[in-house]
């Protein structure tokens, strides 16, 4: 019997909408009883893409209108992304019955082998624990997953030019010096890598055939993907598939730049908290209370790092505003781990 094909689809350059309206179609083939397919594509202009239950109020609408960067809701999760022509994107798609029932297993199964084709073109990638792709600490590779339909869906990119002003511009945060530290963070956390495009690509295609045990077949869209995609044009340029009303953000934000690294704010009434987490530890801190008197600048001093549990416990020795301080630190916790 011959070996089950992995469709391979390479699209080039697309439109942005179209980098994000493929591969949805490509799942409606795949769950209708298409082959696993693996795609790839490079976005011909910047735009945001935000994910399936992230509020609609988290990306700065107005710097994005005045940059002229269109906003598209993905079907898979994941938070605020801008993307542009420094990124190729992958997409790797198989039937839901093909994967781990564990959520966890099943993107770490996925991204395996873009690790392993990371790693032919000679970038030392590693598997981190929740899924980002690192090289030296640093995140080399971004990535969303969720089932649409009866298809699971991974998607990653390769970074060859990553524009951390502008990543960090278009998410809102509650200030401006909270943007300037979530910039710093991104800069610090997220790398582009030398690696060359097509190399990658033909790397992906004998990783992916390999851990999937197929047959790389390079093919094309069906017509019944065809019709799928402009349903999907129609869609993800709705005002009401864009905006979904009933996502609404709490009273705690947060972002997460890779594994582990977090900038989070929380408020209540006067009191207001912005923080930076790296590995558990509070990086950077601002502080607010009208208790304060003055002496925001020691507080935020005193929990620098510590974990969030050890800063609760030294603001709960500052009387009244320290522990209202203390209660949104608890609620950033829950809403990072969550």
């Amino acid at each position: 019997m011959a070996a089950a094909p992995l469709r391979v689809i390479d699209f080039g350059r697309v439109s942005p909408l179209r980098s994000q309206t493929l591969w949805h179609a490509i799942a409606h083939g795949v769950s209708g009883g298409g082959p696993a397919t693996l795609s790839l594509m490079q976005p011909a202009a910047p735009y945001v893409s935000i994910g399936y239950h992230v509020p609609y109020e988290d990306v700065d609408h107005e710097r994005c209108s005045d940059a002229g960067l269109p906003v598209y809701r993905r079907m898979v999760g994941g938070g605020p992304v801008y993307l542009d022509d420094g990124q190729i994107f992958f997409q790797i798609t198989v039937p839901v019955e093909d994967t781990p029932a564990v959520r966890s297993a099943a993107v770490a199964g996925l991204l395996a082998p873009a690790v392993r084709a990371f790693r032919a073109v000679g970038v030392a990638a590693v598997l981190e624990d929740h899924g980002d792709i690192v090289a030296g600490g640093r995140k080399v590779c971004g990535h969303g997953a969720g089932q649409i339909e009866g298809a699971v869906t991974v998607v990653g990119n390769l970074i060859t030019r990553f524009d951390h002003a502008a990543a960090a511009s278009v998410i809102r945060t509650p200030d401006e010096e909270t943007s300037v530290e979530l910039e710093r963070l991104m800069r610090r956390h997220v790398a582009a890598t030398p690696a060359d495009p097509e190399a990658f690509r033909d790397a992906a295609v004998v990783e992916y055939t390999r851990a999937l045990d197929r047959v790389a077949e390079f093919s094309h869209l069906t017509a019944d993907e065809l019709d799928a995609l402009t349903e999907l044009d129609e869609r993800f340029t709705s005002p009401s598939w864009v905006e979904e009303p009933a996502r609404r953000r709490g009273s705690t934000w947060r972002v997460k730049v890779k594994s582990g690294v977090w900038m989070a704010a929380a408020a209540s009434g006067e009191t207001r908290a912005a923080l930076s987490v790296v590995d558990g530890r509070i990086e950077w801190a601002r502080f607010a209370d009208p208790m304060l008197n003055g002496a925001a600048a020691a507080v935020e001093d005193s929990c620098r790092g510590r974990t969030l549990g050890e800063a609760g416990l030294v603001l709960c020795r500052r009387g009244e505003p320290g522990m209202r301080l203390a209660g949104l630190l608890g609620d950033v916790e829950r809403e990072i781990r969550r």
